[in-house]
């Protein structure tokens, strides 16, 4: 009876971090956009852009750099990115709730680069937007139907929005394509979906998707997914529908220490593996 108590006051007492909605404990967008803090990459990938850059790509979208202070006011409710971004008057960090050994050198906190000299430097970039529009969520039904905003009238320019799937434990998420027509672009880098294989968009990477071309099943290794969806400042089309279920775990066989194993499949998407 000792280990129960133990183990809710240690959840307890980490909750603050991360947070807790709808009964669930987790880091998500829905934290992000309570904070009206979110990350941006350039056009072409991670550290692309200069400072200069960094506050355009924010103020074109009706907010500007996010300061030290609001990018810490983020993290405290579990804004967690392993990027390092410029800030307001040049400087450059990212945000750690959960420490790792790969990111965040073990500690948590705000990882400071400081203020940079060079601002010709290039780094992603964390933005700051109260208003910016409300896009994604978090999902822990076991199907769920995601559409681009308007759908199915065209999506809008200058939108990002993440869907973060997280089902029951032992459970995998398959994604089915109802329906996809996004801005056609060989290198997929105007208005595009990614998948991950994880619950953030820095691990597990499975693919990037745009074009008409309906993609095939996506299965997961684990039981959470995340979908980002962005569209650039120009050109628009009819967006797409994605429905999720949580398959069940695989059953054991009648042979001795021998389970049914279902094979998944992971497609590059047009963009290919990066």
């Amino acid at each position: 009876m000792v280990v129960f108590p133990f183990f809710f006051a240690l959840l307890w007492e980490r909750a603050p971090g991360w947070g807790f909605k709808d009964g669930v404990l987790h880091n998500s967008i829905w934290l992000e956009r309570a904070a009206g803090v979110y990350h941006r990459e350039g056009r072409s990938g991670k550290y692309q852009l200069t400072y200069a850059e960094a506050k355009a790509v924010c103020e074109y979208e009706g907010g500007h750099l996010a300061t030290y202070q609001q990018l810490e006011a983020a993290r405290k409710i579990g804004f967690h990115m392993c990027a390092a971004g410029w800030m307001a008057k040049g400087r450059v960090g990212y945000p750690i709730v959960k420490p790792g050994s790969n990111c965040g050198f073990g500690k948590t906190g705000i990882v400071d680069y400081g203020f940079r000299l060079n601002r010709s430097e290039r780094w992603d970039a964390y933005c700051y937007n109260p208003n910016g529009k409300d896009c994604g969520g978090v999902f822990t039904d076991s199907k769920y139907i995601f559409k681009t905003p308007g759908y199915p009238n065209e999506y809008e320019n200058d939108q990002i929005c993440y869907w973060h799937i997280r089902v029951k434990y032992g459970q995998r998420v398959q994604i089915q394509f109802v329906d996809f027509d996004l801005e056609e672009d060989a290198s997929c880098m105007s208005d595009y979906l990614e998948i991950y294989d994880s619950y953030d968009d820095v691990n597990g990477f499975v693919g990037r998707y745009c074009g008409d071309e309906l993609p095939d099943p996506i299965v997961s290794t684990g039981n959470v997914m995340t979908l980002k969806f962005l569209s650039d400042a120009s050109v628009t089309a009819g967006g797409f529908q994605i429905k999720y279920v949580a398959l069940d775990p695989p059953k054991k066989s009648a042979g001795k220490n021998a389970t049914t194993q279902s094979n998944t499949n992971y497609l590059a998407g047009k963009f290919g593996i990066m």
